[in-house]
C-alpha cells in the first residue's frame, strides 16, 4: 500500500503546473519569454549576474454557491476572494531561463 501511494505521489507531481512551465520555458531566451508572457511585473537581481523575472496574475473570484445536497432555506456561499499566481523565471547571465517556480495564494 505504501509503495502504491509513493508511486501515485511521484506520478502526480510530474503533472504539476511548475513542471509543465519548466518543460515549456527552460532553455528559452529572455526575448522569447517576454514575447509570450509580456513584460515582467518585477525584476530581481540574483547572484553572479543572474536575474529573476517575476510575473503576477491576479484574479478576483466571486462567491459561489455551496451545494449541500439537501433542501435548505438558507443559502450557503463561499466568500469572495482574490487569487494571486506568481511565476518566477530564473535567468542566467546570458539571459536563458534555467528554472521556473510557481506559487498561488488566496486572500479574502
Amino acid at each position: 500500500m505504501v509503495f502504491i501511494m509513493l508511486l501515485l505521489t511521484v506520478g502526480l507531481s510530474g503533472c504539476s503546473i511548475e513542471k509543465k512551465m519548466m518543460r515549456t520555458y527552460q532553455g528559452r531566451t529572455e526575448k522569447e519569454l517576454v514575447q509570450e508572457m509580456g513584460k515582467p511585473r518585477r525584476v530581481e537581481k540574483g547572484e553572479g549576474g543572474k536575474k529573476i523575472d517575476v510575473y503576477l496574475k491576479v484574479k478576483a473570484l466571486k462567491s459561489a454557491m455551496i451545494n449541500t445536497g439537501a433542501f435548505q432555506y438558507d443559502r450557503f456561499e463561499s466568500p469572495c476572494s482574490i487569487k494571486t499566481e506568481t511565476y518566477k523565471f530564473y535567468l542566467n547571465g546570458s539571459g536563458v531561463v534555467e528554472n521556473v517556480t510557481y506559487e498561488i495564494s488566496y486572500e479574502r
